[in-house]
């Protein structure tokens, strides 16, 4: 066995707010396992799991509280051995940002193969192999603060490929990239493990990243809940959603249609066996269909008008990071106009570097525009700067690392320091805070705890919560979903759904996912190279087959399955657009194949 790890136990001392009570929480408890030289390993499970805590075990950057830990023969227990652990098993970060120590890319990723002690020759043609293999050569001489946090992952991966590990370990990898760039992702993570060998170890909260993988752990409440060969997602799909995993999107679909009484086969449990047997009976869409009976769209989720008038404008805005007298930056933003109107649900789509953080944190005034004007009802933002404070109360921002807003040294703090600072007496600050962290779903016993010993999920409510607690009218979200297991995310968007109905609050953010998207928008705005492209609902956005996928972003996968009946997958249809009906979800999508499944009948 290439790792061992028997009996692990993992402890860690947590902040209570009194210096006399010293805390500690166990977040693995009695872990063992094993992987196989050149195995390809998922791990699952939901936020606070222990997932990414067992992870930097397997790389030697934590210390056994007891048991035993073993890779490639050393002893991770013993200090003398953690340098040879570290050199044969590398470890890329849930945020990137924690492994970046260059000025330039070429030189965050040469730092690894620099302390290996490899001639400068060498250094430089893995350099170059490495960047390549993640596509990120154009790069290379760009500072890596200034790309997006996809873009960031890749040079992160990159560094690690540059030291050719025996073993990669990954923690959400893939977590702030566009569609494209994870399916890239995937593919290499594959071929390094099939063509070099490698043995790599995924944590992911996706299940769809670990179909092909050789076996996978299953983790709650810092325990190994179960264990096996990937059979494990649909034999035990019940466990797979108590332990925070999101379904695989056929093992939806089938559960959804044998519950409306669809007669599926029993043993049918791939995407292949699915499509095989919907083949069988002769049912795919109807490729002349105009889309007239598009009876499978949900009528209450048609987008608000657009007319009258807008809770924020921008008129013909463009941005450019980095200009100086000497040198033009980079465009960031090109002449993009944009209404938003009040209690509207907007999501922001694009492939990685498009503009959309840049765009965001225009909607609340933190970046002013080189040109062009950004207006929230009637005050034109930058024309009056005395504008811009007032703005920030109603315009909320949640940045794509829920760390970069939290800094008090207790949660409560932590919540009330915005309505503290904008005039709310301490009383009613922290009564703010409290009711934000109900709603958001933090226990009251958090109250006095760190904010940064929480887990990713946590933090992320926690940062949430410090915006709603100042009771915006706008809530502007960047990536609000990533690093979240699928019950946090369905909470999440539940949550924000019942203050757009209930309080009207007008919601923006970006995500990755075009599920996620699909599902839960009511109006999609796709840029792509500082503009936006593409302005409408969801069901008619993902039409454009073509132009989301040379965007980089693909289809949800409730629209792709009916692409694979039809005999494709759409990729070299020479119609651009689909004309059967779209359906947005894996619901929409049950109810379109027994209706199409009728009408063959």
């Amino acid at each position: 066995m290439f790792i061992k790890v028997r009996n692990l136990i993992h402890r860690y001392k947590i902040y209570s707010g009194k210096p006399e009570e010293e805390t500690f929480k166990t977040a693995l408890d009695d872990v063992s396992l094993q992987v196989e030289k050149g195995q390809f390993i998922g791990i699952l499970g939901a936020n606070g799991s222990g997932k990414s805590t067992l992870a930097r075990h397997l790389a030697a950057l934590l210390h056994p509280s007891d048991g035993i830990v073993i890779v490639g023969g050393y002893d991770a227990s013993d200090p003398g051995q953690v340098l040879n652990i570290r050199k044969i098993s590398g470890m890329v970060f849930q945020n990137p940002d924690n492994q970046m120590v260059g000025s330039l890319v070429e030189e965050d990723v040469a730092f690894g193969p620099e302390n290996l002690g490899l001639p400068p020759e060498e250094i430089d043609a893995r350099i170059t192999e490495a960047l390549e293999t993640t596509g990120m050569s154009a790069y290379r001489f760009q500072s890596p603060h200034a790309l997006s946090g996809g873009q960031k992952q890749k040079i992160a991966i990159s560094g690690i490929l540059a030291m050719e590990p025996e073993c990669i370990i990954l923690d959400e990898p893939t977590a702030m990239t566009d569609p494209q760039s994870r399916k890239e992702l995937l593919e290499v993570m594959k071929s390094l493990n099939k063509d070099k060998g490698i043995t790599i170890i995924l944590v992911t909260h996706f299940t769809e990243e670990v179909r092909k993988a050789d076996y996978l752990y299953l983790m709650n409440d810092g325990k190994i809940a179960a264990h096996g060969t990937v059979d494990l997602l649909s034999d035990r799909a019940g466990l797979v959603e108590q332990c925070g995993a999101s379904l695989l999107p056929e093992t939806s679909l089938i559960r959804r249609l044998r519950t409306a009484g669809y007669p599926v086969p029993e043993g049918l449990t791939t995407e292949e066996e699915l499509i095989r047997e919907f083949v069988r009976r002769g049912i795919s869409p109807d490729k002349e269909s105009s889309g007239a009976e598009n009876d499978c769209l949900p009528k209450e989720r048609e987008a608000a008008g657009r007319t009258g008038n807008a809770v924020i404008e921008l008129d013909q805005v463009s941005y450019r990071y980095g200009t100086s007298a000497t040198e033009e930056g980079t465009l960031a933003l090109n002449n993009v106009s944009l209404r938003v109107m009040p209690g509207e649900f907007v999501a922001l789509i694009g492939p990685v570097g498009a503009g959309k953080s840049t765009l965001l944190q225009h909607l609340n005034g933190l970046l002013e525009p080189f040109a062009g004007t950004v207006r929230y009802g009637d005050e034109n933002l930058w024309e009056d700067k005395k504008h811009q404070a007032d703005l920030r109360k109603k315009v909320a921002l949640c940045f794509q690392y829920p760390e970069d807003q939290l800094f008090e040294e207790t949660l409560l703090k932590d919540i009330a320091f915005g309505p503290k600072n904008h005039g709310y007496s301490q009383k009613e600050a922290e009564d703010m805070a409290r009711n934000a962290m109900r709603v958001t779903g933090l226990s009251p016993e958090l109250e006095n705890v760190s904010p940064f010993t929480l887990s990713g999920g946590e933090k992320r409510r926690t940062a949430l919560a410090g915006l709603l607690a100042m009771e915006p009218e706008v809530l502007v979200l960047d990536e609000p979903v990533a690093g979240l297991d699928g019950s946090g995310r369905q909470a999440l968007f539940e949550l924000l759904h019942r203050l757009n109905r209930e309080k009207g609050l007008t919601v923006i953010f970006t995500s990755h996912s075009m599920d996620q998207v699909a599902e839960h928008a009511d109006r999609v705005l796709v840029m792509k190279e500082g503009q936006i492209i593409l302005d409408d609902r969801p069901e008619e956005v993902f039409r454009h087959r073509q132009l989301l996928r040379s965007s980089r972003l693909g289809l949800p996968w409730a629209v792709e399955f009916p692409e694979k009946l039809a005999g494709g997958n759409g990729e070299d249809c020479e119609d651009s657009m689909i004309r059967y009906p779209v359906p947005v979800s894996v619901d929409k999508l049950a109810e379109v194949l027994i209706k199409w499944s009728r009408n063959d009948a």
